[in-house]
């Protein structure tokens, strides 16, 4: 079975339904619709948010590019699914060029293979120094939206989440943080083509108890390039 064979190729134990950390085993997500004729493209994210008078619309990318390539990006799962997920992305805005307040309109991300999940998006500031890790205790919620719902696909997806009433002081870090529950299944969109600064996952199930940069948890999986956006005005 490509799922036992995966994990055993890991290094997890034989346990059943032991959580480990490991890519989507091909053929074991159902779709509601397979025949793809409701798929939306995988192209780099656009965003269509019109500006108020006197403001600027700009989306924070750390990304090379935003092609989804498949099967790039671990999660923590066990033989039901995937396990509570928790990623991460931190965009200091002064790099951005952003100096006055940043209302956070949306939130994109892309899906690499989803058995259907509903899942909460938040937005805040980020009052410490992002490294190998990142401290909750520094992460002060400014917005969220707790109901996206993602389409279940195994050929890949972008999801959009509109955010109302979030705003970052300027010359802050804006992070966004995606929370994906347990009872269901979602592999997140990512490539390795190139990012300016890391994402991160937690996932408490496989002993990574603090967000931790994704492409460090995994030996098979060593450049993990989370495809997420955050678009806003300034």
């Amino acid at each position: 079975m490509r799922l036992l064979f995966l994990f055993l190729a890991l290094g997890a134990c034989a346990e059943a339904g032991k959580a480990s950390i490991g890519g989507r085993p091909d053929g074991n997500i159902t779709v509601a619709d397979s025949s793809g004729s409701n798929a939306p493209p995988i192209d780099a994210f656009e965003s269509h948010i019109d500006a108020p008078p006197g403001m600027q619309t700009k989306t924070l990318d750390e990304n090379t590019s935003d092609t989804l390539v498949q099967n790039t990006a671990p999660a923590c799962g066990n033989a039901a699914g995937t396990d509570v997920n928790t990623y991460y992305r931190v965009f200091d805005l002064a790099t951005n060029g952003i100096t006055t307040d940043f209302h956070v309109t949306q939130v994109a991300f892309q899906v690499d293979a989803s058995g259907g999940q509903t899942v909460q998006v938040k937005v805040g500031t980020y009052n410490g120094t992002p490294g190998t890790t990142l401290a909750t205790g520094s992460m002060a919620v400014a917005g969220s939206n707790l109901t996206v719902t993602v389409p279940s696909t195994t050929t890949g997806a972008s999801v959009t989440a509109p955010i109302t009433n979030a705003v970052i002081q300027g010359s802050k870090k804006l992070y966004v943080e995606i929370d994906s529950p347990a009872g269901g299944t979602l592999y997140m969109g990512a490539n390795s083509a190139g990012e300016s600064a890391p994402g991160y996952i937690m996932a408490p199930a496989c002993s990574i108890n603090v967000p931790t940069n994704i492409s460090s948890v995994s030996a098979t999986y060593p450049a993990v390039h989370l495809l997420i956006t955050v678009t806003g005005t300034y």
